[in-house]
């Protein structure tokens, strides 16, 4: 495999995002509307167990740290689809609004990948931060990756790692630049997340076409019966 191309992969996530913000921004405004109003029923049905007092500071914060694992459970499914959504942009195909919740037929292990990536990369950052980052970044295509592969969360995680390994350094350059991104979208008044977050999307999206080309729909096979149908199998996922 080539080396990518950071800026041949940025350019192309920005066009995506200037053609059509469409339905990833949707996506992602329904996305932070269900957390947010998860999050708020949650901290109060807490906050009444614990008899905790919402309006200090120091107890909405103790009300929030158990609600903050629901919402990374949550949020796995809704992160997949988001960024299968950038995947099909990068590949030419149609996408809708619907395909949002296309992921949930897979929620509970989606959901344990992203805990036991959360937990791998807060240990990593938490030792000597080096390698809590290269975790983050040998992780962060994990999710997509099953969606197209399935069986075993684990192996998932082993597969694409080894893959998004070999391109290391670009992986982490691509994701500082779109973290610098999103900090500068958020000083005017956040209003610039309307594009960063959607080009984010297209970004994980673009790169993972080309970490792993075999599963673009145009992808060559050999031309057997057993092919064709892996090939479909593999280029879709249903929920």
């Amino acid at each position: 495999m080539q080396k990518l191309d950071v800026f041949a992969v940025l350019r192309e996530a920005w066009d995506l995002t200037r053609q059509n913000l469409n339905p990833l921004l949707g996506a992602s405004l329904l996305t932070f509307a269900i957390l947010v109003a998860c999050a708020m029923v949650l901290v109060q049905i807490y906050a009444s167990m614990q008899g905790l007092d919402l309006t200090d500071a120091e107890q909405l914060q103790q009300a929030m740290q158990p609600i903050q694992l629901v919402l990374v459970i949550l949020l796995a499914p809704f992160e997949a689809s988001l960024a299968y959504m950038g995947w099909r942009r990068a590949t030419g195909q149609d996408t809708s609004l619907s395909m949002l919740f296309r992921s949930f037929a897979m929620a509970l292990p989606l959901a344990l990948i992203a805990l036991v990536t959360a937990v791998l990369v807060n240990l990593g950052l938490a030792l000597l931060i080096l390698p809590g980052v290269y975790l983050m970044a040998v992780l962060s295509q994990a999710n997509l990756y099953y969606l197209f592969h399935q069986g075993s969360p684990m192996k998932a995680m082993i597969d694409s790692a080894k893959v998004v390994h070999g391109q290391l350094f670009a992986v982490i350059t691509l994701y500082s630049a779109m973290i610098a991104i999103m900090m500068l979208a958020m000083i005017p008044m956040g209003l610039g997340l309307v594009l960063a977050i959607p080009m984010f999307f297209h970004m994980k999206g673009v790169l993972f076409r080309e970490l792993f080309p075999e599963l673009s729909p145009d992808a060559p096979v050999e031309a057997t019966p057993e092919a064709n149908d892996n090939a479909r199998s593999d280029s879709h996922f249903e929920a």
